[in-house]
């Protein structure tokens, strides 16, 4: 359960793109923090930012809100990433 979250945040450079968020008070945690990020290599970022922009307007943050909420939504970027054939690895801390 998510009880607080930081939103996300988007991180693009030469080797592709990174999007994470943080959850604050998470019960399953005892009332400890989650960090979740996804990594996109170069590759797969672009098929990602080409896929958004046939379905949304705006900057990389805003076409990422706008198809996955301001909150992150993981299962609808799974589904967006599988759709469209887009790979990514993925990193967890909590604390």
């Amino acid at each position: 359960m998510r009880e607080g979250t930081s939103g996300f945040w988007v991180t693009k450079n030469d080797f592709g793109i990174s999007i994470g968020y943080a959850d604050y008070g998470v019960s399953q945690f005892g009332g400890g923090d989650f960090e979740k990020t996804y990594y996109l290599n170069r590759e797969n970022a672009e098929k990602f930012e080409i896929a958004l922009k046939n379905e949304y307007e705006g900057s990389l943050e805003e076409m990422i809100a706008a198809a996955f909420g301001k909150n992150f939504k993981d299962p609808v970027f799974w589904n967006f990433c599988e759709i469209h054939g887009i790979k990514y690895t993925s990193s967890t801390w909590s604390g």
